[in-house]
């Protein structure tokens, strides 16, 4: 698969960039991360201006991040109940999941867009269905993500050479602490909201 970014980004540079940080922040579908560190060793390499790369990969995430939240902010309660989540939404127990998000909502938006990013449409969905305010939503979503492209261009700049180890290795430690939180949130969250 690296092999594959590599191509897509030497063929279409910042257009395939932006397509794959943009789809990763909707749907988590394509390969945010790796291709965020390919961009930064292609940097290296001089293959990439990185003020491009820095550019279209915040603006490609930010508004993925902005879409989703914005889908299920307008219309994603509504849409799901005619599929059936009338009683979910209406029960107590998913009234506490709410409150509880609304209650740590910003750290949570902030940290999930460069720490267990593959968490982030899934944050923007709930931020949307929770009715977060936008501007907490926007400022959030943005200075995470500028920390988010800063991080993983720079991984890829300095390490140009072991790009391909470097990205396996963050796609293996990230595994690692998505596993590691979603223990603690079933743990610490969910068996409270389940008692």
């Amino acid at each position: 698969m690296l092999d594959q970014i590599l191509a897509v980004l030497i063929s279409y540079q910042y257009l395939a960039l932006f397509a794959i940080v943009f789809f990763a922040a909707l749907f988590n579908i394509t390969p945010a991360s790796p291709t965020l560190i390919a961009a930064g060793s292609l940097v290296a390499l001089g293959r990439l201006d990185y003020s491009l790369v820095f550019l279209f990969g915040l603006i490609g995430s930010f508004a993925g991040d902005l879409l989703a939240y914005g889908l299920a902010f307008f219309y994603g309660q509504e849409v799901l109940m005619r599929f059936g989540f009338k009683r979910l939404f209406n029960s107590a127990k998913f009234q506490q999941i709410e409150k509880s998000f609304a209650q740590h909502s910003t750290r949570t938006i902030f940290i999930s867009r460069f720490f267990l990013t593959s968490f982030g449409p899934v944050i923007n969905l709930a931020a949307g269905l929770s009715k977060i305010n936008s501007k907490i939503f926007i400022i959030c979503s943005f200075i995470g993500q500028i920390i988010y492209v800063l991080l993983l261009t720079g991984i890829g700049y300095f390490g140009a050479r072991h790009w391909r180890y470097i990205s396996n290795l963050y796609d293996y430690f990230g595994v690692v602490l998505v596993a590691t939180a979603l223990y603690l949130l079933y743990r610490n969250f969910f068996r409270r909201v389940a008692a």
